[in-house]
């Protein structure tokens, strides 16, 4: 099997370290990921300035190459340039803190799986639930037995949303199959002077809902789950859709 690897915070990031060292022995890795952190990035691509592939070596150990672009850019250029043979699979992660409810709209981890899923790609994000835990050991032991079973999961979806609550692995208490919990947790910003005396707005809480779906990605988390989430990427309302045509002509 061979597996691309990438992530949102960087080459250098533990997460993505933890991973391919968890993976190294039972596949063919090829690592392509941001040089620098770009959480936040979505699905975005560079478009107005060129791209550059760097090998990145660390203390004499070669980590991948280094792209100085969004996630779906190294997913993209890649599949194009890097890879000798197609991936059979992509695994985004592990992302440092959840990648739950609306925060797919926004993360870099789901964005590189999303454009590896366009890329007709079987592709996973992997979020460990956390800011605050370090120990990416539990998260990439889970991925090691994970992808020996993926051959079970339904050919026809190409994403799935991966969240691994902080915990050892022997206290992971189960998976939960989940659908997206309909919640926000970006909605304030922290306000102050920089040192030239402009205003400055920092995005900064991250809220916890009122309520919480035991079906939902949120509500796996909270029981000590591990979630998994089949996304679409068919933004398409066909309730709406359908009602509009339903209708007939009417424009």
């Amino acid at each position: 099997m061979h597996i691309l690897i990438s992530n949102d915070d960087g080459i250098e990031a533990d997460g993505i370290r933890a991973l391919v060292s968890s993976l190294k022995d039972t596949a063919e890795i090829t690592v392509a990921a941001p040089l620098y952190e770009k959480s936040g990035a979505s699905q975005s691509l560079t478009v107005h300035s060129p791209l550059q592939i760097k090998e990145v070596v660390r203390n004499n150990e070669f980590l991948g190459y280094g792209i100085n672009g969004s996630p779906a850019d190294c997913i993209k250029i890649a599949v194009s340039k890097i890879c000798k043979k197609a991936p059979d699979i992509i695994i985004s992660g592990i992302n440092r803190g959840p990648n739950n409810a609306f925060n797919i709209y926004y993360s870099g981890t789901v964005g590189a799986a999303c454009e590896g899923a366009v890329l007709g790609i079987k592709s996973f994000a992997v979020s460990m639930s956390c800011y605050h835990y370090n120990k990416y050991d539990a998260s990439a032991e889970f991925m090691k037995h994970f992808i020996k079973k993926i051959d079970m999961l339904p050919k026809d979806c190409m994403l799935y949303n991966i969240n691994i609550p902080p915990v050892e692995y022997g206290e992971i208490k189960g998976v939960r199959f989940t659908k997206m919990a309909l919640t926000s947790y970006l909605d304030n910003y922290a306000s102050g002077k920089d040192p030239f005396g402009e205003d400055y707005y920092w995005l900064s809480d991250f809220r916890k809902p009122s309520h919480i779906d035991k079906l939902t990605d949120d509500g796996a988390l909270a029981d000590g789950y591990v979630s998994i989430t089949p996304v679409t990427l068919d933004r398409t309302d066909y309730k709406t859709l359908n009602e509009i045509l339903s209708k007939g002509s009417v424009w």
